[in-house]
């Protein structure tokens, strides 16, 4: 799908770097009104917790995934270098950037390769955008030898981006094509907005083998090309769609239970990762505190930063009488305040019951 003048991609690349660095996100996600409950008479031991899981059929050594974020630019290669060995080190899955960039103009494709290159074995992720050719789409697996394919769905990016697209008619034909066509799972991803429960069982209806439900509370794409074009979009738009705790909760109960469900928007800290898991996530994403650590070179920050999502979320999980990541799904959750209102005006009140009632094993 277009989404570009002519010879603005690269500028355009580079200027959603320079707004993500600067534009702060209001993590508000409704997680605060998640609620863990501890295991009081826990005996679990330190070293049995582990944080292996599985995604699509793949091992993992971590639910933490490098979300989506940039390509195309000669700053952003030093960045998916600089995040490809941090997920090398740390053992994470990684997604790159849209690589529409790489797919016009073969000279940018080592800004996309280099994942590949620093991060050989590990899990990675190809991005297209809505409406993508479906030989497209296998091209931009082909040039990371990607093990799945996200295509985001970003349509209020789409409405506020200057050079944005209006064409929308036949996307979910199109995610079929190239959902039956690809050689990897392909993953339907929203990109800050958030994705209802509907919204989410239709992308599976259209292929869509996972969804990443991009929940409002982290970078919100409206902010970022409003940004661009000087003018604010204030804060009605800003607060346009689903909080992620809304989101998620909502999709992972109105999709079957085997889905892969992607928790991303505003994740920020371990205790972020252990209620998305503990709600029914897959896997969580985790892109722009990322950015801004790798775009200012700060390796050391970066290890710090996973290594602290990592030891919480391992002590939580001891504290919660549990040692493998899925376990989390078994242990009782108590949903509170603004989110349990709009679930139980959504129809999901019996949900939220046997989220807090769960007994575990």
């Amino acid at each position: 799908m277009s989404d570009q003048t002519p010879g603005t991609r690269e500028n355009r690349k580079d200027e959603h770097i320079q707004a993500v660095r600067q534009l702060s996100d209001t993590h508000v996600t409704g997680l605060e009104d998640v609620v863990l409950l501890p295991e009081s008479a826990s005996e679990i031991d330190w070293d049995d917790v582990g944080l292996e899981t599985r995604f699509l059929g793949r091992d993992l050594m971590s639910p933490i995934i490098i979300n989506a974020m940039t390509g195309g630019t000669a700053q952003a290669e030093r960045i998916n270098a600089r995040l490809a060995r941090v997920a090398r080190r740390h053992g994470l899955a990684m997604a790159v950037g849209s690589e529409t960039a790489a797919l016009r103009n073969p000279r940018l494709a080592s800004t996309y390769t280099v994942v590949r290159d620093e991060h050989p074995q590990g899990i990675v992720i190809a991005n297209v955008g809505m409406g993508t050719d479906p030989e497209q789409a296998q091209a931009a697996v082909d040039l990371i030898r990607a093990d799945f394919l996200q295509i985001h769905w970003n349509t209020a990016q789409e409405l506020f981006m200057p050079e944005g697209d209006r064409r929308f008619r036949g996307l979910l034909d199109r995610l079929q094509q190239t959902a039956d066509s690809v050689s990897v799972p392909v993953i339907a991803k929203e990109v800050g907005q958030g994705m209802t429960g509907p919204a989410a069982a239709r992308f599976l209806s259209f292929g869509a083998r996972g969804v990443d439900i991009g929940g409002r509370g982290g970078t919100n794409f409206i902010a970022v090309e409003s940004w661009r074009r000087g003018q604010p979009a204030g804060a009605d738009w800003e607060q346009w769609g689903l909080r992620t705790a809304e989101s998620l909760l909502e999709v992972v109960h109105s999709v079957p239970p085997d889905t892969a469900v992607i928790s991303s928007g505003g994740i920020r800290s371990g205790h972020d990762v252990a209620k998305s898991l503990a709600v029914g996530a897959t896997a969580v994403g985790i892109a722009g505190p990322l950015l801004r650590l790798a775009a200012n070179g700060d390796d050391a920050g970066l290890d710090r930063f996973i290594d602290e999502l990592h030891l919480t979320l391992k002590r939580l999980m001891a504290l919660m009488g549990v040692t493998r990541v899925n376990q989390l799904q078994r242990r009782p959750v108590v949903v509170r305040g603004a989110v349990r209102d709009w679930l139980e005006t959504r129809g999901f009140g019996e949900d939220l019951q046997r989220l807090a009632r769960r007994q575990g094993d």
